[in-house]
């Protein structure tokens, strides 16, 4: 039997385990003049955007001073939608840090496994209110309008590479492979965050900002979950959780072990199986596989934009109640897996212990005591999502005991675990736990899955980012209004803009003068 060794997770490489596979086939679909038709959509998008932009700064500024109106933490599909919604409103010292490289946007290039995205593909999102930037018009200049007709959803690699363009083409400005180790609360109630940065090759640097944007992702509410008798009986180096950087080479030849029957369960074990896993199976607590998917319903405006304005109690009944219900794995995922004559699915199959046990060949393999009896396996991928708790989020160690909860705003939500849930304003700015002690916080946005309970699916997932965006913009928007306020009405008291220059005939020497109510 092959081990899987703690080198195997440490040289995991950070990219797509299946580029070649799918850039390839893809990539011989791109049209002939695929790089021309990009650079005529380039052209486009910057006309759209300079013939809707405002025409002029408005922020004051303090001379030689460098502070960012807003960092953003977080180079993904959140926080490059966030930083263009705040260019839109000319908000334009906005910087995004991001951990990952440059090629390699989010998640799809690094630990997102699946063929298609999920959303539907005709969805509003991070084009805000450039339709020229919409994913459709990228799709169409690099493989053509059949191509785009013909798919049903958006390939992952696909709209890696879209987000790739979107970021060069609206030029947010990134620092790639940097990432927080500390935000500072400011030494005067409005004063800036001091923010640490560690970049590439251990480069430590400061930045000052007024606002942070925590825009994490899944993982960003506070990690992910590994439940105890996986992490604490097993080696690191035969169990990974589904987000974790894996060379699936090395499971060649492997029995492999998914706990969980979401989405991810089913396409690490389908990624696994595609790189030569000699069995993979994932095991479900639930007698029956999931088929609904409830953020279908979701996705329309009034779920996208306005379910913050709803009242604590119906958000808590709402938040509660979808909550509850499981996300299914995609049709695609389920057809990719039972693909393999290796796969086997386990429904109502828990599992209780997991062990290190001798084989009679004198190695070692897992053991899984399950209600259904006894399995043998390798190597566990544990598929069990994320777990919302903002003590486990490093960035927020100085704020997290002022932060207000759920748990501290809502009784039905104490000792409920979406209690530990950020109880956010209306831009997802966290609030004071005691009112009047941090006013700080309220330039610290949490857009990350912990958002949920107060905003549902307007947030960090495609179904209603557009939404999330929108609000974080226009919310920063009023914030820097009144901040700003005194010095822009005063600049308003000293303002001239003389349009009257003559009280008589239009001389030619005038310049150009309207004769007419047509061209």
């Amino acid at each position: 039997m092959t081990a899987v060794t703690s080198d195997a997770v440490a040289s995991a490489p950070d990219t797509d385990t299946d580029t070649d596979t799918v850039t390839g086939a893809q990539d011989s679909r791109r049209l002939p003049d695929a790089e021309e038709r990009l650079a005529a959509l380039r052209a486009r998008v910057h006309e759209d955007i300079a013939a809707t932009s405002h025409s002029r700064d408005w922020i004051p500024r303090d001379p030689g001073s460098s502070e960012l109106d807003v960092l953003v933490v977080g180079g993904g599909q959140a926080g490059l939608g966030t930083a263009f919604a705040l260019q839109r409103q000319r908000i334009d010292r906005v910087l995004v840090v991001d951990d990952g490289p440059e090629q390699q946007v989010g998640c799809w290039g690094r630990y997102a496994r699946m063929h298609t995205l999920r959303s539907p593909k005709h969805m509003r999102g991070i084009e805000f209110d450039v339709p020229s930037l919409h994913v459709r018009r990228w799709f169409e200049a690099v493989y053509g309008e059949a191509a785009w007709a013909a798919v049903e959803l958006v390939p992952r690699l696909d709209w890696n590479d879209y987000l790739r363009w979107y970021r060069e083409v609206t030029g947010v400005r990134v620092r790639h492979q940097t990432r927080v180790t500390a935000i500072h609360r400011p030494t005067t109630p409005d004063g800036p965050f001091s923010v640490e940065l560690s970049g590439p090759g251990g480069n430590e640097t400061t930045v000052t900002a007024r606002r942070v944007v925590c825009a994490l992702g899944l993982a960003g509410g506070g990690g992910v979950r590994v439940p105890d008798l996986i992490s604490t009986s097993l080696p690191r180096e035969r169990w990974f959780h589904t987000e974790d950087p894996i060379d699936f080479a090395a499971l060649r030849g492997l029995r492999v072990a998914v706990l969980g029957g979401g989405a991810s369960g089913f396409d690490n074990a389908a990624t696994a199986l595609d790189h030569g896993a000699v069995r993979a199976h994932v095991f479900v607590r639930r007698e029956t596989l999931p088929a609904s998917n409830p953020l279908r319903w979701m996705e329309f405006p009034g779920m996208q934009e306005r379910f913050y304005d709803l009242d604590d109690d119906a958000k808590w009944e709402f938040g509660v109640m979808s909550g509850g219900l499981p996300q299914p794995p995609t049709q695609h995922s389920v057809w990719r897996c039972f693909a393999h004559s290796r796969f086997a699915l386990h429904t109502g199959c828990g599992w209780n212990a997991v062990s290190m046990v001798s084989t009679d060949a004198g190695g070692q393999e897992i053991a899984i005591d399950t209600d259904r009896g006894r399995f043998h396996a390798d190597v566990v991928l544990a598929a069990t999502g994320y777990t919302v708790d903002l003590r486990l989020r490093p960035e927020l160690v100085e704020f997290v005991d002022d932060i207000a909860l759920w748990s501290d705003r809502h009784p039905p939500a104490v000792d409920h675990p979406a209690g530990l849930s950020p109880y956010l304003g209306p831009g997802f700015e966290f609030t004071e736990r005691d009112p009047g002690t941090a006013p700080w916080l309220s330039r610290l946005h949490h857009f990350s899955t912990g958002a949920r309970a107060s905003m549902g699916v307007t947030g960090n997932q495609l179904s209603g980012i557009y939404g999330g965006i929108g609000r974080i913009a226009s919310t920063i928007t009023t914030a820097i209004t009144r901040e700003n306020w005194g010095r822009l009405a005063g600049d308003f008291a000293s303002f001239e803009h003389i349009e009257v220059r003559s009280v008589g005939p239009h001389d030619a020497s005038d310049g150009w003068y309207p004769t007419s109510s047509r061209f």
